[in-house]
């Protein structure tokens, strides 16, 4: 049943996006492994949490283009792309830009605020999903997986594992997209 639920979720990132062109379309071409939505659903409606418990929503980024990672301390291809997500952040940050960090379901042996301010990834803004809510509401099974969520709060594709979210080219692609 999860190889069909994840086969169904690829076949829908594959699949192009049938509107006309607009700069997201630009990103699949900049972005290794990244495929847009044939669709562009809204972002599932789900509870996160700050360290200190308050609520967050996705909802609460209307406005700006958001680029929701969902990782785990123990999941090594998570770790290694946790720096180029912070980049971003940090080099989009005046652009409307936010890199949603969703720590997922059980940790490692560090919660995921500590884990990220030891290695000075402090640009992204960091929350938890300890249910696992947005991966059981999207039907998805593997880590890392990233989605780009639209001002209006329209889903427009992602990325299952882990990119190459820094490459010139991607970062043009998203400069793009962000000037839109």
């Amino acid at each position: 049943m999860r190889f069909a639920s994840l086969c169904v979720f690829i076949l829908t990132l594959s699949l192009s996006f049938s509107a006309q062109a607009d700069s997201f379309t630009d990103l699949k071409d900049n972005i290794r492994g990244y495929r847009n939505l044939s669709n562009t659903p809204k972002a599932p409606t789900v509870e996160f949490t700050t360290q200190d418990g308050k609520s967050v929503f996705i909802e609460d980024y209307k406005g700006k283009t958001v680029l929701l990672n969902l990782w785990a301390t123990w999941c090594p291809p998570c770790i290694r792309e946790m720096p180029a997500l912070n980049e971003l952040a940090k080099d989009f940050k005046d652009k409307d830009f936010v890199v949603l960090a969703v720590a997922t379901g059980r940790q490692g042996r560090e919660q995921p605020d500590a884990f990220l301010k030891k290695r000075d990834l402090t640009d992204m803004v960091s929350v938890h999903d300890k249910k696992q809510d947005f991966l059981r509401k999207m039907d998805i099974n593997n880590l890392p997986v990233s989605f780009l969520i639209d001002k209006q709060g329209q889903m427009r594709g992602g990325v299952i594992g882990m990119t190459e979210w820094t490459t010139p080219e991607a970062k043009a692609a998203l400069e793009k997209v962000l000037a839109n």
